[in-house]
């Protein structure tokens, strides 16, 4: 995938993500939206920065985004996470397989090392809650989130 592809892909994903959570009756789905209006034309004719640095930034933020909608209520968060699953598998199915990977690491080795490693925890729990037959994944990710979260304290 050429640097350009991965820029064009990524705000793919980000359209369609703001394009759902538009609808959300949610302060913290509001302030992204206007956010992403805000900035979107940056990255139609980017004179900024070069292509390949935007779109590691906007990969960044991609990571960051769920760590923002944690502020979200509830039923808002529920869809915005749907949202944002549906958007990045349209778009840039890639990235889940790099977080995919990364999520195997952290669980088979038992412990979170920092605080985007338990962004990506905390984001996989709120995809499965009240999925059926997650109860045991679930578990494993509560117990990893918690020993996290006790460490911090």
């Amino acid at each position: 995938m050429t640097r350009s592809d991965k820029l064009g892909k990524l705000v793919a994903v980000f359209d369609q993500f703001h394009f759902a959570i538009a609808k959300l009756d949610d302060p913290m789905a509001q302030r992204l939206v206007v956010n992403w209006a805000g900035i979107r034309h940056q990255y139609d004719q980017p004179t900024i920065a070069p292509r390949s640095a935007l779109a590691s930034g906007m990969e960044q933020g991609l990571r960051e985004t769920p760590m923002l909608m944690q502020s979200m209520q509830p039923e808002a968060r529920k869809h915005a996470v749907q949202a944002l699953a549906a958007a990045t598998s349209a778009h840039y199915p890639d990235f889940l397989v790099k977080e995919a990977d990364r999520l195997a690491k952290i669980k088979m080795r038992g412990s979170i090392r920092g605080e985007g490693e338990f962004h990506l925890v905390r984001h996989q729990i709120d995809m499965l809650e009240g999925e059926p037959g997650q109860e045991q994944e679930l578990r494993l990710l509560y117990e990893l989130a918690e020993k996290f979260e006790g460490r911090r304290r």
